[in-house]
């Protein structure tokens, strides 16, 4: 992976035609960072897990509210987040933050593949509109197609529900992109950990 080696420069793109073939081009990691921060999506980028904790606290800090935090409660995220456990609560209902893993990241539509192990069954909008996503590199797939080929093998005995692809990533109407109109915003910070070599 070589993400944010290179620079965007979006004052060199003349038309959306160029903008689609240069994302055509670009390496995964690098089409998916560029489509989920066009989508209105906070991206940040982590090589270890102690920056993934720096990353946390910084996000918490900037929020600039009293955070009262609910989560999927699942493995990765009671692991990786263990010391922030005082700020969690299990009451979705009075929560203003909603952390969670993912199942896939789509890297063609810059969007957050989620099913019912992170909705907790709900429906997204009975969920807080802040979002903090924990994902892996590993975790990126081209497109929805492959993404639920990926979960049929994840699951083979009982494939989950609610199956929900976020693309939309900021509250403001006025920036939600007309491909979106309908579905669910979130405003989502991406905490993504590198788990794959390391390009030179």
């Amino acid at each position: 992976m070589n993400l944010f080696r290179r620079l965007f420069k979006g004052n060199d793109i003349k038309s959306e035609d160029e903008v689609r073939k240069l994302n055509e081009q670009l390496p995964a990691d690098e089409q998916f960072a560029m489509n989920f921060t066009k989508n209105g999506g906070k991206f940040i980028y982590c090589t270890t897990e102690i920056q993934v904790q720096e990353v946390f606290r910084h996000i918490l800090k900037e929020l600039g509210v009293y955070v009262k935090m609910s989560s999927n409660a699942s493995h990765t995220i009671k692991t990786m987040f263990e010391e922030h456990t005082p700020l969690f609560t299990a009451d979705i209902e009075t929560s203003n933050v909603y952390l969670t893993d993912c199942e896939y990241l789509i890297t063609t539509l810059g969007g957050i593949m989620l099913s019912s192990h992170q909705l907790r069954h709900k429906n997204i909008n009975e969920l807080p509109e802040i979002f903090i996503v924990f994902a892996k590199t590993s975790q990126m797939v081209r497109d929805i197609p492959e993404g639920m080929r990926g979960i049929k093998n994840k699951y083979p005995q009982q494939f989950p529900t609610g199956l929900i692809t976020l693309q939309s990533f900021t509250d403001d109407p006025e920036k939600n992109s007309i491909n979106h109109y309908g579905t669910s915003s979130k405003r989502t910070y991406l905490i993504l950990l590198e788990d794959l070599p390391i390009d030179k």
